[in-house]
């Protein structure tokens, strides 16, 4: 064990207090006297030392306080400097969202088929790797999909239904590989995603039928 080095109070005691008692006690001629003298410098002597190891132990208990008290933040930091991605990536998926939401609200356009081109245009942006991810969505026999857009492996597809039956499918593909996530190299909260907007693409088609035969 590393040996412990003396506290400034105890060198203190030894250099200045204990020499000038020392000097005094010489001078001293009763035994008597000289002995209560030095049972009295015993007890000072022993309540120092207790009040010092006291003081040593308050001060290692702070110690130790603090060092856990920095560790817990560290691990805190450390914990919020993980998570400062994934929140990141949150936002994107739902400024995605509500940006899909806002163009198949928009009844300024004349045709659905300029809406679906601008909604390719917007999907990529709620990938984490929006400069790789491509899209195509098939729906009632035609196809839409971005200029960049190939078959690749690292894809994610999610059906159109219209009124319960399959009216196409929506198709996220990144066109290089990526590190694993939860599916292939997605996020789930980018399943979740892609499933809605594929929800509401059908939804979008189901209205236009509804007012078709509203007119019929």
């Amino acid at each position: 064990m590393k040996k412990r080095g003396k506290t400034k109070q105890t060198i203190l005691f030894e250099t200045k207090t204990k020499p000038f008692l020392n000097d005094y006690l010489v001078q001293v001629q009763d035994e008597n006297e000289l002995k209560k003298i030095k049972e009295a410098t015993r007890k000072i002597a022993d309540a120092a030392e207790q009040r010092i190891k006291k003081l040593n132990a308050e001060l290692k208990f702070i110690k130790e306080q603090l060092r856990q008290e920095i560790e817990k933040r560290k691990y805190t930091v450390a914990i919020l400097r993980k998570q400062e991605p994934l929140l990141s990536e949150r936002v994107k998926e739902i400024s995605c969202l509500y940006s899909v939401i806002g163009f198949l609200g928009n009844k300024e356009y004349a045709s659905d088929e300029k809406k679906l081109y601008d909604i390719l245009k917007i999907i990529p942006t709620g990938w984490q790797y929006p400069e790789d991810t491509c899209v195509q969505i098939i729906l009632e026999g035609k196809e839409y999909k971005t200029d960049n857009f190939k078959e690749t492996p690292w894809r994610q597809a999610s059906e159109i239904l219209v009124n319960g039956k399959p009216k196409g499918v929506l198709t996220v593909s990144y066109l290089q590989e990526k590190p694993a996530k939860d599916e292939g190299p997605f996020y789930m909260e980018e399943r979740t995603l892609i499933d809605v907007i594929a929800k509401f693409l059908g939804e979008m088609i189901e209205l236009k039928l509804a007012k078709i035969n509203e007119i019929m």
